[in-house]
């Protein structure tokens, strides 16, 4: 019952302090917290394949990693959840995130070239001093497309900036947060 394990990790499969060098990850049917987490670690990841999911599928702590290519379907939760570091994901495809498809929070640099939503609750939520830049978003079936805001109180607003952006839903932020549909850097 604990969604944890004795070491204080969430994962079936679990990364600490670890260093990646185009490394390949496949889990499918995971029943725990996180299919995978990763926590503190560095490097580069080829790719990630995760299917059904209990409940998150991919999450990623205090860490800066680069994916190549990451496939994510079918999630109880959310599908990447990310917290605390720098990533970049060249390609993603995230389809039936039963809350996000993707979840940046607490001061993470989240960049992306192209990220792909399909059947999912929310799109994109960034909060709590992170900021995400991403080139390419293309969503459907999804309620929200995008949101921005504080969470905790301990934190701030957030950015969520768009080179490319089509997607047809909501989009929400509060006072303190920014989502810039059209960002080109100067």
């Amino acid at each position: 019952n604990q969604r944890f394990n004795e070491h204080g990790l969430t994962g079936c499969l679990n990364f600490y302090e670890s260093k990646f060098k185009d490394t390949s990850i496949e889990v499918v049917g995971g029943v725990c917290e996180d299919s995978v987490n990763i926590v503190n670690s560095n490097g580069k990841i080829k790719s990630v394949y995760i299917n059904d999911a209990f409940s998150d599928s991919l999450d990623l702590d205090f860490s800066k990693l680069t994916i190549d290519h990451l496939f994510i379907f079918n999630a109880g939760n959310d599908c990447l959840d990310v917290s605390g570091g720098i990533y970049k994901v060249i390609l993603s495809n995230l389809s039936r995130c039963n809350d996000k498809a993707l979840s940046i929070g607490e001061v993470s640099e989240f960049n992306a070239d192209k990220i792909i939503v399909t059947e999912s609750n929310i799109g994109i939520s960034v909060k709590d001093f992170s900021k995400s830049l991403i080139d390419r978003y293309d969503a459907s079936n999804v309620s929200i497309c995008v949101e921005a805001f504080q969470k905790k109180q301990e934190f701030g607003g957030a950015v969520a900036n768009f080179k490319n952006l089509n997607c047809e839903g909501l989009y929400n932020h509060d006072l303190n947060s920014l989502i810039n549909k059209n960002y080109n850097e100067l």
